[in-house]
């Protein structure tokens, strides 16, 4: 009694399967029905009714009229070659951009050290004051200094008066005499300018123009030739320091522009200019240390500031493309070169990549072609296309079988079926169906 209830389940389900089969792909019922065996009426009755397009009576009419080509007419599929947009080819030149980090240095900044011993009197200069060239910052006591410059005004004095007296005596005196007493003249204004530089050196000076940083020196210090006064920075223009690889050596040169960005002021970008190249690589790193100006007029940027540095080399020049005309295939990327109204493949090699751009280098096309770049994938070499904002090719009617391309078949013209009428194969197994199937479908 299992083996029974199994076995007509199994018949059922088998069963089912079949009807499904039928109802979704007309082919099965049509072979059931052109099988010439004896059916009974309700087999094929019930075979019609789960897929009308099972009667070889209506698919005769449907493939009559599309014979030869694929559902929908000629070729492309819409009755006609597939429509695409074009795109010129563009010639440019490949650009390469250098980055590196810089480092920012005054353009001259001094440090200064007095060049004698001794406690500070006056100090002539706050933090951060902008100083000329030969300003007192700070001086120091002279008190003996300007002593000695006193003794030494009064021996040349001494000095000038003997050597008149001797001149005016010169017949009672020897030669010898009168050069002695010369002599004593010349040391005398050596005595007077050694007295005068050592009072100067008292007094310490600005050796540029430019700003001084944070002062640590007061009144009464005690300084000497190692003790650091102030630092002077000429800020009217940057020095930035960075190091290019080897492989842009040869394209680095004085006076080629940058462009600098602050990590302080990250908004705003800054144009300077290449105004130094060391001798020689850096064996250790193989890079080369290049100096760059950058102007500084408002006196926003300071000494020590990082930079993000970026050098624009041009490259060769070479063929320009839209990125949407670049495909892909095993041997590497081509382009669809359009010749009059026919595809050709062109091979390329991808140079450089931009947002809206695509530099390559090919042998098969020139700037001037003209390449494909919307409705690729429908594009066939060798089969003729549709130009958008062009007439193009008109779309003929389908070819039928053993006709060439310039005779269209006698099926061709005839009418399409009624709207009642049952779909065509093709239509049928692609999932389509008249609206009275598509009733008895919903009410099954």
């Amino acid at each position: 009694m299992a083996f029974i209830k199994q076995l007509l389940v199994t018949i059922a389900l088998l069963g089912g399967a079949a009807a499904l089969w039928i109802t979704f792909d007309p082919a099965p019922g049509r072979a059931i029905l052109q099988s010439g065996a004896a059916l009974p009426n309700e087999v094929r009755q019930a075979v019609l009714w789960l897929n009308p397009a099972s009667d070889p009576a209506a698919a005769r009419p449907a493939a009559a009229g599309n014979r030869g080509g694929a559902p929908g007419g000629g070729r492309g599929g819409a009755g006609g070659p597939p429509l695409i947009v074009i795109g010129d080819v563009a010639e440019a030149v490949a650009q390469s951009t250098l980055k590196a980090i810089g480092t920012a240095e005054a353009a001259r900044s001094v440090p200064v050290y007095p060049d004698a011993t001794g406690i500070v009197s006056a100090v002539g200069f706050k933090s951060g004051d902008e100083v000329a060239a030969g300003s007192v910052l700070i001086t120091l006591k002279d008190d003996a200094e300007r002593l000695a410059l006193d003794r030494a005004r009064i021996a040349l004095k001494a000095a000038e008066d003997q050597l008149a007296r001797a001149e005016r005596l010169s017949n009672s005196i020897s030669t010898v005499q009168l050069e002695d007493y010369r002599r004593t003249l010349d040391n005398a204004r050596l005595d007077l300018r050694s007295a005068e530089i050592a009072l100067d050196d008292r007094r310490i000076t600005a050796p540029i123009d430019g700003r001084v940083g944070l002062a640590d020196i007061d009144v009464g210090d005690l300084v000497g030739s190692q003790t650091l006064i102030a630092t002077v920075d000429d800020r009217a223009n940057l020095r930035v320091v960075f190091f290019v690889p080897e492989s842009y050596v040869p394209q680095v040169a004085i006076g080629q522009t940058f462009e600098a960005t602050s990590t302080a002021r990250p908004g705003e970008t800054f144009e300077g200019r290449v105004t130094a190249i060391d001798s020689r690589l850096d064996e250790a790193s193989r890079t080369l240390r290049v100096e760059g100006t950058i102007a500084n007029e408002d006196d926003r940027l300071r000494p020590g500031m990082s930079f993000a540095l970026g050098i624009d080399f041009e490259g060769d020049r070479y063929l320009a493309l839209d990125p949407m005309a670049i495909q892909w295939e095993r041997a590497g990327a081509y382009a669809w070169k359009i010749v009059g109204d026919r595809p050709e493949k062109a091979a390329l090699r991808i140079v450089q990549r931009d947002i809206d751009r695509v530099l390559a280098a090919s042998d098969a096309l020139r700037p001037g072609d003209v390449v494909a770049v919307e409705g690729v994938q429908s594009i066939r070499e060798g089969l003729p296309v549709r130009i958008d904002g062009t007439t193009g090719a008109p779309a003929g009617p389908a070819v039928a079988d053993g006709a060439t391309a310039g005779e269209a078949a006698p099926e061709a013209a005839t009418p399409p079926a009624p709207a009642s009428a049952a779909p065509s194969p093709a239509r049928a197994s692609l999932g389509f169906a008249s609206p009275a199937n598509a009733r008895e479908n919903a009410v099954r």
